[in-house]
């Protein structure tokens, strides 16, 4: 069984990772979602892991 993972590279990008990671579990729900996210001032990490984003 083949297996995606995805990798986001982010730094203060809550407001577009509100838009993305619902599109990204619609078009690949079993798929692993990864946030790097490389110091941000904003909710980026608290948006991660409402959306149960590692």
């Amino acid at each position: 069984m083949q297996r995606l993972s995805i990798i986001l590279p982010a730094k203060n990008e809550a407001e577009g990772l509100q838009r993305t990671l619902p599109a990204l579990r619609q078009a690949w729900p079993r798929a692993e979602i990864i946030v790097v996210d490389d110091g941000s001032s904003d909710a980026t990490a608290a948006l991660c892991a409402g959306h149960g984003v590692v």
